[in-house]
């Protein structure tokens, strides 16, 4: 852990304490003064607020002792907590506007398991010194691994390969699988195959709001162990550790498509085609073919992946489908174009190959370049200016960037029978007042989604859904998408906790369905003062803003939506480039950069291709 040690300075009066109930704030005269921070929380770093306002220190752990330090200052000094990992909370919880930033970015350590039994004393621990292993998994056993807090999707799956083995991990490669990504649920491009992230957890290591350090599994407080895999991030601890199931390094083929309308300017009829696709969910899961589809006003995108003996199937599934899509009124036929990844074995390539990097939003960004390894491919396309924040260089103090334009909705099999009521829903869903509006339409939750994770709080709804459904785009706040037609669709399902709208009607059912009575309780018994606060959050409504100060709210009021809180970054949110390219081929408009020939892509490819466009004389 690099500590650098800046002494608080005021440089106005003291006025006077914190009013009871309210955490206190560095005008107040029971702030902490500077030998206190000196003596109890060396290391603190303030954080240049500039026009936004954040916490004004971050303490950045590398050791459970750390993490323990500054969940003891806070609670004995009264000070805002905030926590914050990889940073890509689209709601902005992990920031306030005063108090202490709790990095655990710097949490490394990976050790693998041959196999995992729950006890009460926990998994041996991890820390940056830990050395990776090799190990030779046992038939029968739960082969397994543990990580810091801090681990990222790319550092455990680069871990796992040399063992043959695979952690169900986040789509994009930063994104650190222990935190808020697991305990809000975290689905994968191969979740139905494999279950969320939540279903796979075996252990998290937290330290509680006294600042103790306790072992959560099956056997040793199952309560808490049940609470956070599926009540969210930031809640109920400071996750310090997590040991998840992993498994055989699968075989894998991700396939791409594009398709667009005839007219550029034609933004209805895409939503035709759209229904149609999103509604052929239960034959996609059915044929292990799993992913992300993409709905713009006047494209189509999809990224798909299937697993072993399935890719083989995969072509014959897809192009009856694709065929259909594109001989629909208002499409152009000659749009469609296609990308097989080759078979990418290594999960590092898997998830690499599968995204091909994270393309900044332009309309006429062509497909990644296929090249030998998935990673040189991702880095034929410019990266968004998102992820240059976010990660970039010099970027080793993390701050929230604030809310994501974003809306959500889960869907059933009910809720895709009538494919022209959908089409109708999804248009009314499209954000076209958003830059690069578009729909997202999530394969994610079929299969083992819906058979698994009885134990686990995640929502019920996800154990119903066949899809989940984002509405998002590039704003300042402003404008929100709006995905009421979808809610109207599906009024008693809900919404993913990670990738949704703060504003939420019903935000306790929304988000936990049924299980938000026992999180709450368990809520209470884990942290009866309210130190960690996220909203939405769990009991997120025991406190309240007033000003920029955070206090526990007088009553507890019934509201549709979930609390505010004290940070004003996300009152107007930040403006949040996250986007996939969008083709668009046609007269007058960018074409192609790079031919079929040039994409390459191997014989999956070129099977698909022959079944959608078969030559004279063959049958198709």
């Amino acid at each position: 852990m690099r500590y650098l040690l800046l002494l608080l300075t005021l440089g106005v009066a003291r006025a006077q304490k914190a009013p009871a109930g309210c955490r206190v704030l560095a005008t107040d005269a029971d702030w902490p003064a500077p030998d206190v921070w000196k003596a109890e929380l060396k290391g603190t770093e303030p954080i240049e607020s500039g026009v936004k306002k954040h916490p004004n220190f971050i303490y950045e752990a590398s050791r459970v002792e750390h993490v323990q330090r500054a969940v003891r200052f806070a609670a004995k000094h009264n000070v805002r907590l905030s926590i914050i990992n990889s940073g890509h909370d689209f709601m902005g919880r992990q920031d306030a506007p005063s108090g202490i930033l709790l990095s655990v970015t710097g949490m490394k350590g990976i050790r693998l398991l041959e196999s995992f039994t729950p006890t009460v004393k926990g998994a041996e621990p991890v820390d940056v010194k830990t050395v990776t292993n090799v190990i030779k998994p046992k038939a029968g056993q739960d082969t397994a691994i543990t990580i810091g807090a801090g681990v990222t999707a790319t550092e455990i799956t680069t871990a796992a390969v040399g063992s043959g083995l695979f952690a169900l991990i986040a789509a994009h490669g930063e994104v650190s699988v222990a935190g808020g990504w697991s305990q809000g649920g975290g689905h994968s491009p191969l979740s139905s195959d494999l279950g969320l992230a939540a279903d796979n957890v075996l252990e998290y290591k937290v330290v509680t709001a006294d600042g103790n350090l306790t072992v959560a599994n099956a056997v040793s407080n199952p309560d808490l162990f049940w609470a956070l895999r599926g009540g969210g991030g930031g809640t109920f601890g400071v996750v310090v550790e997590a040991t998840f199931r992993v498994f055989p390094l699968p075989s894998a083929v991700p396939f791409k498509f594009w398709l667009n309308t005839t007219a550029y300017d034609d933004t209805k009829s895409v939503y035709a085609p759209a229904a149609y696709f999103t509604a052929q969910a239960e034959r996609l899961y059915a044929a292990g073919i799993q992913g992300y589809f993409f709905i713009y006003p006047n494209a189509l995108q999809a990224t798909l992946v299937a697993t072993s003996f399935n890719a083989l199937r995969m072509p014959g599934v897809l192009a009856p489908m694709l065929a259909k899509m594109k001989a629909m009124p208002g499409f152009d036929a000659k749009s469609l174009q296609t990308m097989g990844l080759p078979n990418l074995r290594g999960a590092a390539d898997l998830i690499q190959g599968f995204f091909g990097g994270s393309p900044a939003p332009k309309a006429a960004t062509a497909p990644p370049k296929a090249a030998t390894t998935a990673p040189k491919a991702a880095m034929t396309v410019p990266k968004s200016p998102t992820l240059r924040r976010r990660h970039g260089p010099g970027e080793m103090m993390l701050v929230s960037p604030g809310r994501t334009a974003m809306d959500s909705r889960l869907l059933g099999a009910e809720h895709l029978a009538d494919e022209k009521r959908l089409a109708t829903a999804l248009e009314r869903a499209m954000p076209i007042k958003l830059l690069d509006g578009q729909l997202r339409v999530h394969f994610t939750t079929g299969n083992k989604v819906r058979t698994g994770g009885k134990d686990t709080s995640v929502n019920p709804a996800f154990r119903k859904a066949l899809v989940h459904i984002v509405a998002t785009g590039v704003g300042d706040g402003a404008t929100i998408p709006n995905v009421d037609s979808l809610r109207e669709l599906a009024p008693n399902t809900g919404a993913y906790l990670n990738e949704a709208w703060y504003g939420n009607p019903d935000w306790k059912k929304a988000f936990w369905g049924e299980h938000y009575d026992r999180l709450s309780q368990i809520k209470d018994k884990w942290d009866p003062g309210m130190l960690f606060y996220v909203t939405p959050g769990i009991n997120a409504d025991r406190m309240e803003a007033r000003g920029a100060r955070l206090c526990k709210a007088e009553t507890i009021r019934a509201s549709n939506a979930a609390p505010v809180g004290d940070n004003v970054n996300n009152y107007t949110g930040y403006k949040e480039p996250s986007t996939f390219p969008a083709l668009w081929q046609g007269d007058g408009k960018p074409a192609l950069q790079q031919t079929l020939a040039q994409l390459g892509g191997g014989g999956l490819m070129e099977t698909l291709n022959a079944l959608l466009n078969p030559k004279k004389g063959t049958s198709g």
